[in-house]
């Protein structure tokens, strides 16, 4: 079974894969064709379990004819979806009309209690499995981004876009399991009536596809976060993979040098620099580096959203000191907060302009803006685009949630600290359009992370002093 990472009374925090199906139209075939359905559920029965046998899956329920199903590994997952499509596709059933099955599936934390499953991760599969039709499988983001070059042979995954599921704060990003021997009819979702609609089209349409097209972060610098997340590394194996790529190495050790990190003698080497300054601050710098090389654009001033970051980032840190938190860890996560914003601005870059010009114009925030003109948030973006980078569990669910920490589950906390740490760098920097935040708004984070008030003035006196150092950073990263 999946690791255990938390334990809370009888109940086990636990990431898996979950697998949920059911029988399309199976209620009103019972009241046509009870005798027929009788037969044709054992021998549906009979395939799914050898299905997930073979590939490793525990049904922990039946309900009905539907069977929620996890598996440690996706791959595994994704390889018994297939299996029982091909092999309810094949079959010679005794109903007037073939059974059709649905697939859903979704990967993440789940609560195990007394052999059932519980919680967030669990309600998104229920609820994906409700606009799947029958003969398809549907499968989200956290699925397919652990899916990379393990698709079963003559299989692929077409990207559906971004769905408003019935109940869920935030839309979903959907992939569909395409198989051979897949109907064309099928290439269509499930009525998805139940979601979240607009009631006003969007001037801009944002879609997940056009995130393919943006500029990923170089490959050298995915490289070096991959072996900087791997524990048994050490400061000469990151450094044999940046050492190559010259430009890296010399913007790497500029920012080093800054007067932001003010070391009174030079650091020299990238290994030195990883010794003196940490694995999660040289990891802050190379994100930085890379994406203000790959993510550029004509008409737009990005400093400004730079200048931003690193404010955050440098707020993040000084509150983190009163939390349980790594200050490192703090400062990372307010460096990647609104790596949203960035995306918007590089792949929509007409719109987002106007995005700016109504932030200007009124008193609205950059978040009400996009979702004036938008069909999506820049967390709702940013979220999709961290977990696409691999990046760390508690940096995407600070990307995602650092405005409403309330729906961040485990990670509130911590993204209540990176909202608090944004509003502090708008606060006494000014660098945006953005409003200050409400004396009522600061109030209620500073209670919430058990934080004096002083602590507030405190936090932006820290930054005030601290703008030379910020612009420094900056400059070195150009």
């Amino acid at each position: 079974m999946g690791q255990v990472e938390l334990t809370l009374g009888d109940a086990s925090l636990i990431t898996l894969t979950f697998l949920f199906t059911d029988i399309e139209g199976s209620t009103s075939l019972w009241e046509r064709e009870s005798e027929a359905m009788r037969t044709a559920l054992q021998r549906h029965n009979a395939l799914l379990s050898g299905a997930i046998e073979n590939h490793r899956g525990c049904v922990f329920k039946t309900v009905g004819d539907a069977f929620c199903v996890t598996f440690d590994e996706a791959a595994d997952a994704l390889a018994a979806a297939c299996q029982i499509q091909a092999g309810i596709g094949a079959e010679k059933w005794p109903t007037h009309a073939p059974l059709r099955v649905r697939v859903a599936l979704h990967t993440g934390p789940a609560y195990l209690c007394e052999g059932d499953y519980f919680g967030t991760t669990v309600n998104r599969c229920a609820r994906l499995l409700a606009v799947t039709r029958g003969g398809q499988t549907l499968l989200t983001s956290a699925t397919e981004s652990r899916l990379r070059g393990a698709l079963p042979k003559g299989t692929s995954l077409r990207d559906t876009g971004m769905l408003r599921l019935r109940d869920l704060p935030h839309p979903v990003h959907v992939f569909q399991l395409m198989h051979p021997g897949l109907a064309p009819q099928l290439l269509e979702l499930g009525d998805i009536s139940g979601g979240n609609k607009r009631e006003a089209e969007p001037v801009a349409r944002f879609k997940p596809l056009d995130l393919y097209e943006v500029p990923t972060l170089p490959t050298v610098v995915l490289q070096a976060l991959r072996v900087m997340q791997d524990p048994g590394s050490d400061a000469r194996a990151v450094e044999r993979v940046i050492v190559h790529d010259l430009a890296l190495s010399a913007k790497i050790l500029r920012v080093a040098n800054s007067a932001f990190f003010g070391f009174a003698r030079r650091v020299k080497t990238i290994a030195e620099a990883l010794r003196v300054l940490g694995f999660t601050n040289v990891q802050g710098m190379i994100i930085s580096v890379g994406a203000f090389d790959a993510f550029r654009t004509e008409r737009l001033n990005l400093l400004d959203f730079w200048r931003h970051s690193i404010a955050t980032a440098t707020a993040a840190r000084f509150l983190a000191t009163r939390q349980p938190f790594s200050p490192d860890e703090a400062f990372m996560a307010g460096l990647l907060h609104d790596i949203g914003k960035l995306i918007f601005a590089v792949q929509a870059e007409p719109a987002y302009q106007r995005v700016l010009e109504l932030c200007r114009g009124t008193a609205m925030s950059s978040l009400d803006a996009e979702r004036t003109l938008f069909e999506f948030t820049h967390p709702e973006v940013g979220e999709m685009v961290a977990e696409r980078w691999a990046l760390p569990a508690r940096y995407v669910a600070a990307i995602a949630h650092h405005h409403d920490p309330a729906a961040a589950g485990d990670e509130g906390t911590f993204c209540r600290l990176i909202g608090l740490a944004d509003q502090a760098a708008y606060a006494a920097l000014a660098v945006d359009c953005t409003p200050h935040p409400s004396n009522a708004e600061v109030s209620s984070r500073l209670d919430a992370l058990a934080l004096p008030a002083s602590y507030w003035q405190d936090c932006l006196q820290h930054l005030r002093q601290a703008r030379p150092t910020i612009d420094a950073f900056v400059g070195a990263i150009q």
